[in-house]
């Protein structure tokens, strides 16, 4: 009787127990599941733009993963449960992931997930596979079972369609291959779409301090050099063993202390500040630590625990070191209040457009050349965005062509790139974003570029988005007289041109048709053979500034005045750059359902096929014409089709006809616009029609 109650009461234990491990498992599925559901919503979805019916969660395809379920598929057919489509999503299928909720890298569960993974993953038939526990997401390759890189760097967040296309096809051409090297503008290490979403993690740290908005950027901004100064010094040889760096300062367990991580930040920052290629971000590392330790009686603006966070969430963005954009833009897009951005909009320059501008000024520049060294100037650089996207441009081109040797990284770290801006603190934060994309910050001064003497000195290559408005200087000419800052830095970028030298310059639509600027458009004509003329949706720079612009190109003829140029010159007019046309320049992100970008003629893209497809303006370039049609189609971002002509050459005797004022503007040869004149009869008729409806009006009221 005794032997039984003991087996009935441990039966009722065991029973217990089976039923609290079931809740138990029940518990994680349910959070693994919100985890895996949060991921789809905001990251895949939300913030990569993937469209939501390409994506299944924890759905069985019987036939090819048996009863287990892969927890997440991308495809690059949508998903159709009644019409059973199921062989047309899985046989092309770009990416599929394992979710271990809770799991940290390496550990039992990730381990567990990977095993799984390489088990479905063949079934599935694709070339790699990725665990993830909703915030670090590892790629493997099938065959190897190794980590993925991406251009030699570890892939750690979940990337674009385009990326997965073009990792499919590398390894289905390359089974064995645990390196992804590519070249398409828009790809990064970190895309810029996952580090936006690390900066939304940071923006909800910082609700809880006492940043301001512009201190949040110079402190993000801080943060991340300090981690990218440990990745350079790995990457160059030159890490001290002896010396703290980002890495000693945490475990990256949640159970490390925080104020420990605030002390060694401090230490590491202390002695940075003494290092002699670190010591002139000076100010803005001194910013950082004391907002993180305090000064004298004053407390730290960040507490110690929100350090750990943000160490953290940094930390996770590792590697940055060959990001393909702009990190400060990114930062200063995110943190920059309205004010500030339209208080800053005469130094910055969108980022999708600083890397396709630059791209064909400096198109010529495949092969690094010692004997034939050359500068490139910004003299209104801002944070240095065209800088940055030049410095990226040649190391990639010269690294392609096999010519990046010593001698072309010393030129391109210490020779080729100038800069020159009228704020101190713009020049600091040019100085760090080169650093932060390679180096290239030598020639980098505060100074005003219309006062200044340059002497003899000249350049190549001069790309920039000048200021505009009335100003006090005038420009250099003398057949006309304007003091409009954007005409007074037109002619200073002419006179620091070597002859057979080349610009970029972004002008407002003033310069390009106002009469009375007829003789500073002569005079340009005459200086300069005119290459081409870009115009920019009226939004490009919202909210920074709202003027209508144009990318003029043009190569510099000579010293003298001479005579205006034979060859006629190619306008294209850019309706589409992947942003909404309005105040609010929210990414589109419209695309065909497999092929190419319906509303994005900037950026470039994968095919399907994994093959690199330049944008559509960089495969027009100097060379589309449409004037023997009824026009070019192409889609809103409304999805509405619209039929004009969008670019083509224009002969100069157009432009130098008589009582043409010398105009330049793309829209008024390619565009003409015709107006709809009516009678006298008919206008009094439209008049007595308004006056009706106001009165009807007027008796309801």
């Amino acid at each position: 009787m005794v032997a039984l109650e003991i087996l009935t009461k441990r039966s009722r234990i065991k029973c217990q127990d089976h039923k609290d491990q079931i809740s138990n498992n029940v518990k994680l599925g349910k959070k693994e599941a919100l985890t895996v559901q949060r991921l789809i919503q905001e990251v895949l979805i939300a913030k990569l733009g993937i469209p939501p019916r390409q994506i299944v969660n924890d759905t069985t395809f019987a036939n090819y993963t048996d009863s287990k379920r892969p927890d997440i598929l991308i495809s690059e057919f949508e998903y159709d449960q009644e019409k059973e489509n199921d062989t047309q999503f899985i046989e092309n299928l770009v990416a599929y992931a394992e979710a271990k909720d809770g799991a940290t890298v390496d550990d039992s569960d990730w381990r567990e997930a990977k095993e799984h993974g390489i088990k479905k993953v063949s079934k599935l038939k694709l070339p790699f596979f990725i665990v993830t526990n909703g915030k670090t997401s590892i790629f493997y390759n099938s065959k190897t079972t190794a980590e993925l890189k991406l251009n030699n760097n570890p892939i750690r967040e979940f990337q674009t369609i385009d990326i997965f296309r073009l990792i499919k096809a590398r390894l289905l051409k390359n089974p064995e291959s645990d390196n992804v090297i590519t070249n398409v503008d828009s790809l990064a290490v970190i895309s810029e779409s996952i580090f936006n979403k690390k900066l939304w993690e940071l923006a909800k740290i910082y609700r809880e301090s006492k940043l301001e908005s512009i201190e949040q950027i110079d402190f993000t901004i801080g943060f991340i050099a300090l981690e990218f100064f440990e990745e350079k010094e790995i990457q160059t040889g030159k890490k001290d063993s002896s010396k703290i760096y980002w890495s000693d300062c945490s475990d990256g367990t949640d159970e490390y202390p925080a104020e420990e991580i605030v002390a060694k930040i401090s230490r590491y920052i202390g002695w940075l500040e003494q290092e002699s290629q670190f010591g002139e971000f000076h100010d803005l590392m001194e910013k950082v630590k004391v907002s993180i330790s305090g000064m004298g009686t004053d407390p730290p603006k960040v507490n110690a625990e929100s350090v750990k966070q943000i160490y953290n969430t940094i930390n996770s963005m590792r590697p940055l070191h060959g990001t393909g954009f702009d990190l400060f833009g990114a930062v200063y897009e995110m943190f920059a209040t309205s004010k500030e951005k339209k208080d800053f909009g005469e130094y910055f320059t969108r980022r999708h457009y600083t890397r396709i501008l630059c791209k064909l000024l400096l198109e010529n520049e495949q092969y690094f050349n010692n004997s034939r060294q050359f500068k490139i100037l910004d003299p209104a650089c801002g944070t240095g965005g065209f800088l940055t996207e030049g410095f990226k441009i040649l190391q990639k081109t010269y690294s392609q062509t096999e010519t990046l040797d010593p001698d072309a990284k010393t030129f391109l770290e210490e020779g080729c790139f100038w800069g020159y801006d009228v704020r101190k603190e713009n020049i600091s934060r040019t100085k760090l974003n080169m650093f932060l994309v390679g180096d290239g910050h030598t020639h980098m001064y505060k100074d005003n570029t219309l006062e200044r003497d340059f002497g003899t000195e000249k350049y190549k290559y001069i790309i920039t988005n000048p200021p505009y408005g009335a100003g006090t200087i005038k420009a250099e000419s003398e057949n006309f007289t304007s003091r409009r800052t954007e005409v007074a830095f037109l002619f200073k970028i002419i006179k620091l041109l070597e002859p057979g030298g080349k610009a970029c310059v972004i002008l407002p639509d003033g310069v390009l048709e106002n009469p009375r600027l007829e003789e500073a458009r002569k005079e340009f004509l005459q200086k300069c053979d005119i290459d081409a003329i870009i115009s920019l949706p009226k939004f490009a720079f919202a909210p920074y500034t709202k003027e209508k612009t144009y990318a003029v190109y043009f190569t510099k003829k000579g010293e003298s005045i001479t005579k205006i140029q034979d060859k006629s010159i190619w306008m294209y007019i850019i309706d589409n750059d992947g942003l909404a046309n309005s105040d609010k320049r929210f990414p589109t992100k419209l695309r065909h359902n497999h092929d190419g970008w319906m509303h994005d003629e900037v950026s470039g893209w994968v095919s399907t096929k994994g093959e690199e497809i330049n944008g559509v303006l960089e495969q027009r370039w100097m060379n589309f014409d449409d004037a023997d049609t009824d026009g070019t189609e192409w889609v809103d971002e409304k999805g509405k089709t619209t039929k004009l002509r969008k670019g083509g050459f224009v002969a100069i005797s157009k432009i130098t006809e008589k009582n043409s004022y010398y105009r330049l503007l793309p829209e008024y040869f390619l565009r003409a616009f015709e107006p709809n004149y009516i009678t006298i009869n008919e206008l009094e008729e439209q008049i007595l029609s308004i006056q009706n409806e106001l009165n009807s009006i007027n008796e309801i009221s």
